[in-house]
């Protein structure tokens, strides 16, 4: 199954979407009822004091225009001239000169109309025709102020900063227990026992930890007695069945019997099953990893089952040679219990073992070129005690544990292991190891 959202990005986009939305709403709010009156307020005021110089310049003696009008540039910043006619240019979008265009043509004269200009250096001019004349008055940007857009444009910005970095605490605050969670979990699964969660912080998840915690115990403890009383039942009935043996092989010397030889088989296929069973328990024992030639490993695997089945177990790798960190002694039980499957139920005299290199990861393949297994039974038959074969012949069908332990041990130490068909025929189990 595809894997969803992560809980981290789906809580930091519902918490960055709530305030996101929150901080726009109070930024409208805050621009309509308070940026935008205070800069209406602020372009009436400006254009009352444009109004009133140019009245007080008109009425001034031609002698004294000029020390008033420094006065104004000393003070206002405001530079006054008198210009031979007024002029329109069009000013770039600026909310704030549209607001004094607005105020000043409430006060000139009816009939007349205030003319804006730009200057390429950044100076505006406002014309304002009094008195059959046109007095004109430049200022730069400095003075615009308040600048009700830009305030909002910052706003806008540190909102979404500080939104976005709260969310990110937010949702990490909320998702790193369940991380710590789903770590310790992946741990039980492998077989480890993880350290204890702290019992703390939120209410909710401090009792999420407590309840983690008790269950790892009680599973700690399950396994443990699983294993004490496996190794139990193991000793107990192996101390009979070796004391039947004996007897046995005593009565076959005395008198020779094909119900003697069927018993002799029989104690020997319990003892398989006793010895299968707590094989697939130890199995659940995770094996410290250690340098190893995989290649080399394969080989002596090759070289061992060919004492028993000369030329039908060939060894094939590709690239260069393969050493890696890995658990060696799990290595090669999965890698036998592979190979001695596949010379079972394979139907034919020839298992290839094939290392290969993917990415990151090593694989290794047991192929045959059998009958195959049917895509509905591939994962049936990693169970304990599948056996294709439906018979209750052993000898036919196996004990239905050789590819449930390769399966618990390739979990434990965090492999995985597939059965994949082969195109000319029979099947291929391949373990990954690492992250392909």
């Amino acid at each position: 199954m595809t894997p969803g959202r992560s809980l981290f990005r789906r809580a930091a986009i519902t918490v960055a979407a709530g305030l996101l939305a929150f901080q726009v709403a109070a930024g409208i709010a805050l621009f309509a009822n308070l940026l935008m009156p205070l800069a209406q307020r602020s372009a009436d005021d400006l254009a009352a004091l444009l109004m009133l110089s140019a009245r007080t310049w008109v009425e001034l003696p031609p002698d004294t225009r000029p020390a008033f009008a420094a006065e104004l540039a000393e003070s206002h910043g405001l530079a006054l001239e008198e210009a031979p006619r007024s002029r329109e240019v069009e000013v770039r979008h600026h909310p704030y000169l549209n607001l004094l265009r607005k105020a000043l043509a409430q006060r000139v004269e009816p009939g007349t109309a205030p003319g804006m200009s730009e200057e390429p250096d950044g100076r505006f001019h406002t014309d304002i025709p009094m008195a059959g004349r046109v007095l004109r008055f430049s200022f730069s940007k400095d003075l615009l102020s308040p600048r009700p857009l830009r305030t909002l444009w910052w706003m806008l910005a540190v909102t979404i900063v500080v939104t976005l970095v709260t969310a990110w605490a937010l949702a990490r605050h909320v998702t790193a227990p369940v991380a710590r969670l789903a770590k310790a979990a992946r741990q039980i699964g492998a077989g480890e026992q993880p350290g204890r969660l702290a019992e703390s912080g939120d209410r909710e998840l401090a009792d999420l930890a407590r309840a983690f915690n008790d269950t790892a115990d009680q599973l700690a403890a399950q396994r443990e007695n699983q294993a004490t009383l496996l190794a139990g039942v193991s000793h107990d009935l192996r101390s009979p069945l070796a004391r039947l043996t004996m007897a046995l092989g005593m009565l076959g010397d005395e008198r020779s019997s094909p119900l003697i030889a069927k018993m002799e088989s029989d104690i020997a296929e319990i003892n398989a099953l006793i010895g299968a069973q707590l094989e697939l328990t130890r199995a659940r024992e995770r094996e410290p990893a250690r340098d190893t030639d995989i290649d080399a490993l394969l080989a002596d695997r090759v070289q061992a089952v060919s004492a028993l089945a000369p030329g039908e177990v060939h060894l094939r790798t590709t690239g260069e040679p393969c050493r890696a960190a890995v658990a060696a002694l799990a290595l090669q039980r999965i890698v036998g219990n592979l190979v001695e499957n596949a010379l079972v139920h394979g139907g034919a005299n020839r298992v290839e073992i094939v290392r290969r290199r993917c990415r990151r990861a090593i694989l290794v393949g047991v192929r045959d070129i059998g009958p195959g297994i049917p895509a509905e039974l591939r994962e049936a038959v990693l169970r304990p005690f599948f056996r294709l074969e439906h018979s209750r012949n052993r000898a036919t069908g196996g004990s239905g544990l050789g590819l449930a332990i390769a399966r618990q041990l390739a979990q434990t130490h965090g492999w995985r292991l597939a059965i994949k068909p082969r195109r000319s025929g029979g099947t291929s189990v391949w373990l990954a190891i690492g992250r392909a």
